[in-house]
């Protein structure tokens, strides 16, 4: 069964019609904002539009565990665009699926939190892996997860603070990309 409607095909057609057409740059310029507000000792709340996220730190570190953590939610937001990205990408190429599946984890110096002015609390290296299963060939399946690398603006930003191993696995089988 597809994950894509038919219908959305045409949504993607005019998406990406629409990004092509912009001349001016200042034009093109997106903007994403979130507005966080503390809610307890470590749990935050945003709301946006009707929707309503909570984050906050396991119980271990003095959180209430109300939601996920900040960073869980960076790692999530990271697969949450590579399989948006996909499925346009898919669509507009008649890449057909039945099932998408995106893991991405990340390693950083959890002391750079702390009072150490050398150490950074930043990501060091990343991990994407994409899971697909599809009958179509490996090839088309190459070329949109290679395209998606490219136009995610999650993975384009997480690409300038670090490494990032990408791995592509075609119903249950590691295929280089």
């Amino acid at each position: 069964m597809p994950k894509i409607s038919s219908a959305f095909k045409i949504y993607a057609e005019q998406w990406l019609r629409s990004l092509k057409q912009i001349e001016d740059s200042k034009l093109a310029i997106g903007t994403v904002r979130a507005d966080a507000t503390l809610i307890g000792d470590q749990a935050s709340e945003v709301k946006h539009g009707t929707h309503r996220l909570i984050s906050d730190e396991p119980a271990v570190v003095g959180g209430s565990d109300m939601g996920p953590s900040p960073l869980d939610y960076f790692m999530a937001a990271i697969g949450f665009c590579e399989n948006v990205t996909f499925a346009r990408y898919a669509t507009l190429n008649g890449l057909d699926f039945d099932s998408l599946q995106t893991s991405v984890r990340a390693r950083w110096d959890r002391r750079g939190q702390a009072d150490f002015p050398e150490i950074e609390p930043a990501f060091k290296e990343f991990v994407v892996e994409t899971r697909v299963t599809s009958t179509d060939s490996i090839e088309k399946i190459r070329k949109v997860a290679a395209t998606t690398h490219k136009r995610c603006p999650m993975h384009a930003t997480i690409e300038k603070v670090g490494i990032v191993q990408n791995r592509l696995f075609v119903n249950g089988t590691e295929v280089p990309l």
